[in-house]
């Protein structure tokens, strides 16, 4: 059974797909949270310095939408045909887009 970490700040936001896919599944896994005070000297390290990620058996698969796709394959909830698979992606898409209308994405402060 493969191993798996994932990272994210201490709060919801784009990990929390990912958090609902392991509880739904019940598969194990690492949830490690960064405080914002670490993430200075954590984000160099990082593939484009940007959480969340998952770390499977040591590779690190980055973007939240790849890797809720990634679980959703590995729990079976991607779909078994293409047509299955699209709908599953639209769920995933949908989500990611309601997650866009929260003021804590919005980039400029003044729009916050």
């Amino acid at each position: 059974m493969p191993e798996y970490k994932l990272t994210y700040f201490n709060l919801r936001g784009r990990a929390e797909i990912s958090r609902y896919l392991f509880a739904y599944s019940g598969k194990k896994y690492e949830d490690h949270r960064i405080e914002a005070a670490d993430w200075p000297k954590i984000k160099p390290t990082i593939p484009f310095g940007k959480l969340p990620i998952l770390e499977v058996d040591g590779v690190i698969i980055h973007q939240s939408l790849a890797i809720a796709r990634y679980l959703a394959k590995e729990s079976g909830l991607a779909g078994q045909t293409p047509v299955e698979q699209a709908l599953a992606d639209a769920i995933v898409d949908t989500i990611d887009d309601f997650m866009t209308l929260f003021p804590w994405v919005e980039k400029n402060q003044d729009l916050r």
